[in-house]
C-alpha cells in the first residue's frame, strides 16, 4: 500500500467514495498542511455536504464532474491549473491508493506538479485479504479497475468491460 509522508502543499484533495477520506483531508488541512481543499467528485455520498458543514467554505473548492479515479485527475488538474496550484496532498483509502497514484501519475506525467499521496485507514488488510468477503471483493474489485485502467477503460466501464473479456476467453 502507499502511504507516503505528508509536509505542506498548495492543496489537499479528497477523492470521493470511501470510509475515512474526508476525515483525513480535514485532519491533513487542521495540522496546516495546505490552506485549501479540492472535494473531487464532491457531490456523491454528500461528501460535499459534509465538508462544507465542517471547515469555512472559502477553505474548499467542488470537482463535481468526475465518474471515476481517472477523471478526478484530470478535473483535478484543470482545477489546479485554474487557481496556479503546483503541489497536493492526494487523500484516498488504503487500499484505492496504487490505482489513485497509477491513474495522477499518467495524467500529471508531463506537469511540473508535486503530488504526495496519503492514505486514510480502513478495515482492509492487505495481508490477510482472502479472510473475508469484504477485503475479498475490494481485492478483486480494485485488480479489476486497474487492469481496465491500463487498456483506458474506467470506472464501473472497467469493471463490466473486463467480465465481458472474461466470458469471451473462459466461456466460449
Amino acid at each position: 500500500m502507499i502511504n507516503e509522508e505528508p509536509k505542506k502543499v498548495d492543496v489537499i484533495v479528497v477523492l470521493s467514495g470511501g470510509e475515512g477520506r474526508l476525515e483525513k483531508g480535514i485532519e491533513l488541512y487542521k495540522l496546516g498542511y495546505a490552506r485549501k481543499i479540492i472535494v473531487s467528485n464532491g457531490l456523491a455520498d454528500n461528501l460535499w455536504g459534509k465538508a462544507v458543514s465542517l471547515l469555512p467554505r472559502n477553505s474548499l473548492v467542488l470537482e463535481d464532474k468526475a465518474d471515476s479515479t481517472y477523471e478526478s485527475a484530470v478535473y483535478v488538474q484543470k482545477i489546479m491549473k485554474k487557481y496556479n496550484y503546483r503541489s497536493a496532498i492526494l487523500v484516498s483509502s488504503d487500499f484505492h491508493m496504487r490505482r489513485v497514484k497509477y491513474n495522477f501519475n499518467k495524467v500529471y506525467k508531463s506537469s511540473n506538479n508535486e503530488l504526495i499521496y496519503v492514505s486514510s485507514d480502513t478495515s482492509y488488510d492487505p495481508k490477510v485479504w482472502w479472510m473475508n468477503k469484504h477485503n475479498i471483493g475490494i481485492t478483486i474489485s480494485e485488480y479489476v479497475k486497474i487492469i481496465g485502467n491500463t487498456f483506458g477503460v474506467h470506472g464501473n466501464d472497467a469493471k463490466r468491460k473486463l467480465y465481458q473479456y472474461v466470458e469471451v476467453f473462459f466461456y466460449e
